[in-house]
């Protein structure tokens, strides 16, 4: 073990100390242990631009050393803070400072209400403009709480009551250098935005029925894309949507039951991006003069 070593080291300057205590100190740190890589999945901020304007991250590389977010100096540190830690403000100082990077621990499991409402707070006002500053997600497991805590440990040498203190922190702490590799994110000049259609014809002559038309937006979306699950957003319109269309798909296949307009079933894409899908299908199938559609929206 390395303290039989140290204690080697000890007999042989043990005569001649104070000098030897310079000798000491740098052997002590030489062979005292150091943590071996750990890694971790990550989520990065997504990035986009709506209507000419950008929003959201746009580097991705990180590779400084890590600080919590109660430090005092952020600058090319890359900055570690638990969910409910991150306010707007302390965020626009992480930001002022030039730190290296942001990682955002999430609790693990399912979110309570009252951390589901702060992410989406939160969330709301991190893309309101663009970052240049690397920004990531991951889930608090007991691995990254492991390394939260040595972080933790090891920033408390920066506040050490005494040298001394500081000197034998510094032995024992565990510096992380925080690396996060990647390609560098690329434009999609053309992203193509797919929409599914469905349709029930009125009793009647069909291009002379009024035509309802009820839509939902099908994809889910999250400050991380790979942390947007879309249960209520959208998952539930979409069930609520597709039931509606089998209640009515029922009606009109029973000519006492079908009714004189038509029903369109649109489930379209891009619903977050200011429901461009929607959009999208108006611009290429609606007439402006002499075509009139009761529309409804279900979020």
């Amino acid at each position: 073990m390395w303290f039989d070593e140290l204690g080697e080291v000890y007999e042989m300057f043990r005569g001649s100390f104070p000098l030897s205590f310079l000798l000491f100190v740098p052997l002590v740190i030489m062979v005292s242990p150091v943590g071996a890589a750990q890694d971790f999945t990550v989520y990065r901020m997504q990035h986009y631009d709506l209507h000419g304007s950008p929003h959201g991250c746009r580097n991705a590389i990180v590779n400084v050393e890590a600080r919590l977010i109660d430090a005092s100096v952020y600058t090319r540190r890359c900055v570690i803070s638990r969910l409910r830690q991150l306010t707007i403000s302390k965020f626009k100082d992480i930001q002022a400072q030039n730190a290296g990077g942001l990682l955002i621990l999430i609790p693990s499991g399912p979110l309570e209400k009252e951390d589901k409402k702060y992410l989406l707070e939160l969330e709301e006002e991190l893309l309101l403009e663009e970052t240049n500053m690397p920004v990531y997600f991951t889930y608090d497991t007991p691995e990254v709480s492991a390394i939260y805590e040595d972080i933790k440990t090891s920033q408390s040498v920066d506040t050490a009551s005494s040298a001394l203190s500081a000197l034998m922190g510094s032995v024992s702490a565990n510096g992380f250098q925080m690396v996060m590799n990647g390609p560098q994110a690329k434009v999609l000049s053309d992203f193509p935005i797919t929409n599914i259609l469905g349709k029930l014809s009125g009793y009647g002559i069909e291009e002379q029925l009024p035509t309802i038309t009820i839509v939902t937006h099908y994809d889910s979306f999250g400050i991380a894309p790979g942390l947007a699950t879309g249960a209520d957003s959208n998952g539930s319109g979409v069930v609520a949507l597709l039931e509606i269309a089998r209640i009515f798909s029922k009606l009109y296949s029973n000519s006492r039951t079908h009714a004189k307009y038509n029903i369109l079933f649109l489930l379209s894409g891009g619903g977050k991006f200011n429901y461009q899908g929607t959009k999208k299908w108006i611009d290429e199938n609606i007439e402006i003069s002499g075509f009139h559609i009761s529309s409804s929206l279900i979020q």
